[in-house]
């Protein structure tokens, strides 16, 4: 997101950042080019640049208000929707104005190929949307997308724990084993492999289904890879049935040990359930 604003109440309107992409190759000295808002600003301290970086158009229009409030300016938003933001200063004469854009077009792209590169990038935007960009514009836009994919992974594993907690509370009798790292009391755990089995998936497993278990993993995409280890079965119409699941750094013996001695305790005794 980026924004276009001039303290000598000059109009300049700046490219919209969502027309961009970045360069991953660029150093941190090109980086430094362009401010990032600091969302610690309290009232009267916050301040406005051009092309300032901010992490969303709430955040930008909290800012616009108070910054405007705390110098005596007269202001309205003209355009305020989920995309674009213009403010202008009502005062007679003031020619002041401000605009933010921003589309989660290249975040959504981003969120589904975590390896896309800038070459890739600029292709996307070029035949999908038109759109050609010079290298500074390639450089924060893309920058600034990865970092909201990755913080959004981010708060999803933090959600683990309630997530297991509900699907318990709702789904009696199933199993939601989540392991995690934490060598010491005073550092936050962090993920370690997750193991989901639903009770109804192994009535369903003894009730109708083949007594032969596959076993398979597979890589998974994003920031924090990681592998899908999984239990299959075989239904009486020869589709795959999912018996459970889960997710691990990779695969080895250990997590194929633990995953297996979870599903036993699940399954029961095997001369009993194939």
């Amino acid at each position: 997101m980026v924004i276009s604003s001039d303290e000598d109440e000059d109009y300049i309107l700046e490219e919209l950042a969502d027309k961009c992409i970045s360069d991953d190759d660029k150093g941190e000295e090109e980086l430094r080019k362009y401010s990032e808002f600091d969302e610690r600003a309290t009232f009267g301290e916050v301040q406005l640049e051009l092309h300032m970086l901010f992490p969303n158009l709430t955040m930008f229009k909290k800012a616009v208000i108070h910054y405007n409030i705390a110098i005596g300016r007269v202001f309205k938003f003209v355009k305020n929707d989920n995309e674009k933001v213009r403010v202008k200063c009502i005062s007679e004469g003031c020619k002041w104005e401000i605009f933010c854009s921003w589309s989660n077009e290249l975040v959504d792209e981003l969120r589904s190929y975590p390896t896309m590169s800038a070459h890739d990038a600029f292709e996307w935007l070029k035949r999908h949307r038109g759109i050609h960009v010079d290298d500074h514009q390639i450089y924060r836009a893309m920058r600034l997308a990865r970092k909201i994919v990755k913080g959004y992974e981010k708060l999803q594993y933090q959600k683990l724990w309630d997530y297991c907690e509900e699907h318990g509370r709702r789904n009696p009798n199933c199993t939601f084993g989540l392991k995690v790292h934490r060598p010491t009391v005073g550092l936050p755990p962090t993920f370690d492999r997750l193991y989901i089995c639903f009770n109804a998936n192994i009535q369903g497993f003894k009730v109708g289904c083949m007594p032969l278990i596959g076993l398979d993993g597979c890589f998974l995409k994003g920031y924090f890879g990681g592998q899908l280890l999984s239990a299959i079965a075989q239904d009486d119409n020869q589709h795959f049935y999912v018996i459970a699941v889960a997710i691990v750094e990779q695969e080895s013996r250990d997590t194929w040990s633990w995953f297996l001695i979870d599903l036993l305790g699940d399954i029961g005794q095997y001369n009993d359930n194939g």
